[in-house]
């Protein structure tokens, strides 16, 4: 006798919304304690720090509207959102990082850019 097997809707709960948001920030956090290793935090690295915020809310909506337009959500939809973001957050951060007359990067920047593609890319 086979037992029929019906899909489990994917739901995102409010507490896993919740977590989901505490892990990016906390991703904004790692970069914002790495700025102010030295002292002082740059121009460019608030710029940078101001991008990570809004880039990562904007994937954690993407990731909540995810879930609550489709009733089943598969692991390789999810990581194409992310990875999509993924590219954007590199992106807006590199133009964030850049001075706004002369479009030139500080070392500090640099630095920051790097540590964040590392973490990023998985490197």
């Amino acid at each position: 006798m086979t037992e029929e097997v019906t899909p489990q809707e994917d739901i995102l709960t409010p507490q896993e919304e919740a977590d989901l948001r505490s892990s990016l920030d906390s991703m904004v956090e790692a970069v914002k304690t790495y700025c102010e290793q030295k002292g002082k935090i740059t121009a460019s690295e608030k710029r940078i720090i101001s991008a990570m915020k809004d880039t990562t809310n904007i994937l954690a909506e993407e990731i909540v509207k995810l879930y609550k337009s489709n009733t089943q959500v598969d692991d390789m939809t999810l990581l194409e959102i992310v990875d999509k973001n993924r590219e954007k957050i590199l992106n807006d951060l590199l133009y964030a990082a850049m001075t706004p007359k002369k479009r030139l990067l500080s070392e500090e920047a640099k630095e920051v850019l790097a540590m964040v593609s590392k973490e990023l890319l998985g490197a």
